[in-house]
């Protein structure tokens, strides 16, 4: 069976590096495309709310599809097999409730930010509080993100692990402020297609490698347990059987399709709320198939290193001494030819920045719409939104960087790690979102009460690791926290006076406007006579 050479291990061959040097042509010549159509601030954060659904939609798993899902789910599925693929259950519960509770209303409200809403229905403090929480939040992520490629860099290149961070943060940095959502959602459509192309070419090389192809890799993958996907029972230790899918990992989900500025800003960048429906929809069907192929890769490549010689036995050697995450780093030094091996580094780039991107693009449409412009004491032209805009971009790219830094001190699988830290904030902000829409007599201070009990208990929880300790996965967080602020906040609102009829005046699910009627659903009187409760 082919190698590769000693040469490979400390760097790539020519032909890698032009592919390479093409990809980077090629989304910097998408950045310089999207820079000449922006003509105001809306066209850099949303695309001009005239981006094609279908490319959203792919933009919006791309997004998700980090290089912690590409090298962590690779080194999950060598490690665990495909359970991890029964969260794409409760991701799809997610998509579902996002697309008839909170899409409906961003698009019809127009707005820029998930959290100018809940200044409309609750007031600026709100809005404030949940944008702060959303940076926080996506500034741990984009950490991880950063640390994903880096840490493949390092095992193929033999760099540093802290330059490969700052290599990698730098590149994202550079096109995202160019050429604003547009490029964005652009190049993720073409990241994920290296994606997808990559990941395939090494399961059938891989295949082609095993006595008896994909068929004996399947089998043996198959009685050693590789290939289930949800796991018996209904444990409280393990996210990835049906209760944990659907309640556990269901509702960090759910907070990050719905109240994720990284996810509504895509909502937002369709003409409607049909076409953002549909865009949602397309994204799961295809993070699914996205998904089920990294973990596939990972069970095939457990299987592969028992048969593949001095090159299995490195990669397996690397699995041991640095974790899971090492599995697809290695194969590709030791195993793929010149051209694929350029192919899965572009891939490993594509997964990191296709969500880097986007989380630092969001954070600084959060902090321009829900801060600076928000408190600004005079008006603001277009211009300066726009150079601010680009200026923000640059700044959080550089506090994402430092935060992979931070990521690469911490041994945990990358996957693991994601999870564990988007749970900490994903509760508080979607029971915020939940009393906002389905309680008509929530208010602020109430709303505001709840978030900062289940902010105090998230705190205490992860300073003495907890649930853990109690035989519960650390991801049960997210519903819990979700609960306490939905039950504490709308207790805490019986004590303060009751939102005023402009608060929940088409803002709430029982005062919506009536589907029925869409031709006058924009009048006065129609906007006035509330919706009757459901059910």
């Amino acid at each position: 069976m082919p190698t590769a050479t000693f040469s490979r291990v400390n760097g790539l061959a020519a032909l890698d590096w032009t592919l390479l040097a093409a990809y980077g042509a090629v989304v910097i010549g998408i950045g310089a495309w999207a820079n000449r159509r922006q003509k105001s601030a809306e066209d850099y954060t949303l695309g001009g709310r005239r981006m094609a659904w279908w490319a959203v939609g792919v933009s919006l798993i791309a997004t998700s599809f980090s290089s912690a899902a590409l090298i962590g789910g690779t080194g999950f599925g060598f490690q665990r097999g495909m359970s991890y693929l029964s969260l794409q259950m409760g991701d799809l519960l997610a998509i579902a409730g996002a697309c008839v509770l909170f899409i409906p209303f961003f698009s019809r409200l127009r707005l820029t930010t998930a959290y100018e809403y809940l200044e409309r229905r609750f007031g600026v403090v709100a809005r404030c509080v949940a944008s702060a929480l959303f940076i926080a939040q996506t500034v741990l992520r984009a950490g991880i993100l950063v640390y994903g490629p880096a840490l493949a860099l390092s095992v193929i290149l033999g760099w540093d692990v802290e330059v490969a961070i700052v290599v990698t943060g730098a590149a994202a940095v550079v096109y995202s402020a160019t050429g604003g959502l547009a490029a964005v959602v652009w190049t993720d459509l073409i990241q994920f297609t290296v994606v997808v192309v990559g990941v395939t070419a090494s399961v059938l090389l891989l295949g082609g490698d095993v006595p008896g192809g994909l068929g004996a890799v399947l089998e043996r993958a198959s009685a050693e347990g590789h290939l289930r996907v949800v796991e018996p029972g209904y444990a409280l230790g393990t996210p990835f059987n049906a209760l944990g899918a659907l309640v556990a990992y269901g509702t960090l989900a759910f907070s990050i399709a719905a109240t994720n500025q990284q996810a509504v800003q895509r909502y937002l960048s369709c003409k409607d709320g049909r076409a953002a429906t549909k865009a949602a929809l397309l994204g799961w069907g295809i993070g699914f198939v996205a998904v089920a192929l990294t973990l596939f890769l990972g069970a095939c490549l457990s299987v592969w290193v028992e048969s593949a010689g001095d090159a299995g036995a490195a990669v397996a050697a690397a699995v041991e001494q640095n974790g899971g995450d090492a599995a697809l780093p290695a194969f590709i030094v030791q195993r793929l030819p010149a051209g694929l091996s350029g192919l899965l580094v572009a891939a490993i780039f594509s997964a990191s920045m296709s969500s880097m991107d986007s989380a630092i693009h969001s954070m600084s449409t959060a902090t321009l719409v829900d801060f600076v412009r928000r408190f600004s004491r005079r008006p603001r032209s277009d211009a300066q939104d726009l150079r601010l805009a680009r200026l923000l971009t640059v700044v959080f790219g550089v506090v994402a960087t430092v935060a992979g830094v931070v990521a690469a001190a911490e041994d945990s699988l990358l996957l693991d790690l994601l999870i564990r830290w988007l749970g900490y904030f994903a509760g508080p902000l979607l029971g915020l979102f939940l009393l906002a829409a389905l309680s008509r007599r929530a208010n602020e201070k109430g709303a505001l009460v709840g978030v900062a009990v289940a902010g105090a208990g998230v705190i205490f929880a992860a300073n003495f690791e907890w649930p853990a300790w109690c035989g519960h996965h650390p991801l049960w967080l997210a519903p819990l926290s979700c609960a306490v602020t939905c039950v504490v906040g709308r207790l805490a609102s019986a004590c303060f006076p009751p939102p005023t009829a402009e608060q929940l005046d088409g803002l709430t699910w029982w005062t919506r406007p009536p589907h029925s009627h869409p031709r006058v659903r924009g009048s006065r009187r129609a906007r006035s006579r509330p919706h009757p409760p459901h059910g």
